[in-house]
């Protein structure tokens, strides 16, 4: 099996996700991260309020799969991710095994 995980700007998630669910993805996770992107840091104002901002907000999509539709989700994830402006980062990683708690189902059926 693998891990399928894209790091996106944020406007450019709902596109991807929907493409995914078209692929026939069943299950994804989506999560709040923050990440450097090399470019030099800003200052910005809030409420009036001036901070410091070197971090830039992003959503890492994380889609858990057999190995040989990896190769898949990833076309699907840049063809769908690459509408619109800013980057993103895609990689694939081996996982040994997965468990499903309630069910105790391992493998492909814990998918």
């Amino acid at each position: 099996m693998k891990l399928v995980t894209a790091i996106l700007p944020p406007h450019r998630v709902p596109d991807v996700v929907q493409a995914l669910q078209s692929f026939g993805v069943r299950g994804l996770t989506v999560t709040e991260v923050h990440g450097h992107d090399g470019h030099p840091a800003h200052t910005e104002v809030y409420r009036g309020t001036r901070f410091h901002r070197d971090l830039v907000p992003l959503l890492r999509i994380e889609v858990l799969t057999l190995d040989f539709d990896a190769t898949d989700l990833v076309r699907v994830i840049r063809a769908a991710g690459a509408r619109g402006t800013g980057g993103g980062t895609i990689w694939v990683t081996t996982v040994e095994e997965v468990i499903r708690i309630r069910t105790r189902q391992r493998g492909p059926d814990a998918l």
